[in-house]
């Protein structure tokens, strides 16, 4: 009796853990996906920094060297 008490609890918990695992399955799944969004995410910030980054520093090197072409195509 005693026995059969215990197959039924360790039946029960060996359902317990399979329910976990899927859980666990499942969670892993999704956090995965939400990796990848992540990094998509900020290789496409950071190809726009980049291109932001270029334009300004072409406009900083074009207003350094404005006064100069000025007085080089005055003269």
């Amino acid at each position: 009796m005693a026995a059969d008490a215990l197959g039924v609890r360790m039946a029960h918990l060996e359902g317990a853990y399979e329910r976990i695992d899927k859980r666990l399955g499942s969670v892993e799944e999704r956090l995965g996906a939400v990796e990848r969004e992540v990094r998509a995410l900020r290789t496409e910030l950071l190809a726009r920094m980049d291109r932001q980054f270029f334009w300004v520093l072409g406009l900083l090197i074009v207003s350094i060297f404005s006064p100069f072409a000025g007085r080089i195509i005055g003269h």
